[in-house]
């Protein structure tokens, strides 16, 4: 039983201390019913539903539930990134657990609707893990599975370039790319796909607003020059750091921390997907703490 704890614990935290879904939830939810009914070709028809299929599924299946979901998800999720980088302390994996609760990370994505921004890091930390050991091809479905969540889960492509072999990782990347394209796929075929048309207006707080007037009507192709620097930002990090440890987590938070810095919006639920992989780095430190000499870790007097 002992060998769970860390696991069950975290996970059963989350869930007892599981906000109400709130935020966007409403609208993911309607989005989420209408794809599970007969009319799932005009689920993407409203170009206000910027999510992806499997978040909607989720909202639409489990409704006013999906907290008590998600929570404990994704803290059985922080466990499992910690531990896919190297950390197997019991102890280490359920502080970590319970510190994911304490922080927020676990309610955050229900409160505002958007769970992605804290699933997909953690998504990636543990592709990152498997790409570096070699298994690109189950690290590329996961990088194409999370695009699932929110389209940008697709620039987890990055850590891909983890791989022993750069080579090994062009074909993982367009595998990554065709599991994404696949379940986006039947709504585009059936012309009723709008999500592309979305209008973001930039926020006077934001980063962006310095260079761009505040209220500007920014579209896709600002989109896709985003992700495009975050992206490459990531690789150029995998590949310069790729002998160290940390670099599973770094990669991640420096794809999603590029992402932020060029989004038109300012939004608070957006730090969590900073806090993920630092959280991971965190029990990661740790570790590496604990293996210093005792001398080292001592205080001079």
């Amino acid at each position: 039983m002992k060998r769970y704890l860390p696991w069950l614990l975290p996970a059963a935290c989350a869930a007892a201390l599981a906000p109400p879904a709130s935020g966007d939830f409403d609208l993911f939810h309607r989005a989420g019913q209408g794809l599970l009914s007969g009319s799932w070709s005009h689920t993407f028809a409203n170009p206000v539903v910027q999510v992806g299929p499997l978040q909607l599924v989720l909202f639409g299946s489990l409704g006013h539930w999906v907290g008590f979901v998600i929570a404990p998800a994704l803290a059985l999720l922080v466990v499992a990134a910690v531990r896919s980088v190297g950390v197997r302390d019991p102890q280490v994996l359920m502080l970590i657990g319970l510190l994911s609760i304490l922080t927020g990370l676990t309610s955050s994505g229900i409160d505002s609707g958007h769970p992605a921004d804290a699933l997909l890091p953690l998504l990636w930390i543990i592709a990152a893990s498997k790409a570096r050991r070699g298994k690109t091809l189950s690290a590329a479905v996961l990088v194409g599975l999370s695009a699932g969540f929110e389209t940008w889960g697709i620039l987890g492509i990055a850590v891909l370039a983890l791989a022993p072999r750069f080579r090994s990782a062009l074909p993982a990347a367009a595998l990554a790319a065709g599991v994404a394209a696949a379940l986006y796929l039947p709504f585009i075929l059936e012309h009723q796909f709008a999500m592309g048309s979305y209008q973001w207006h930039v926020s006077d707080t934001s980063l962006l607003s310095h260079f761009v007037a505040a209220g500007t009507s920014i579209g896709w192709p600002l989109r896709i020059v985003q992700g495009g620097c975050a992206l490459a930002g990531g690789v150029a990090l995998a590949r310069l750091a790729r002998r160290s440890p940390h670099v599973l987590w770094l990669v991640p938070g420096i794809v999603v921390l590029v992402r932020l810095l060029l989004d038109p919006l300012d939004s608070g639920y957006y730090m969590v997907g900073i806090e993920a992989p630092a959280l991971v780095g965190l029990a990661l430190l740790s570790l590496w703490s604990a293996r210093l000499p005792r001398f080292a870790r001592e205080p001079l007097t």
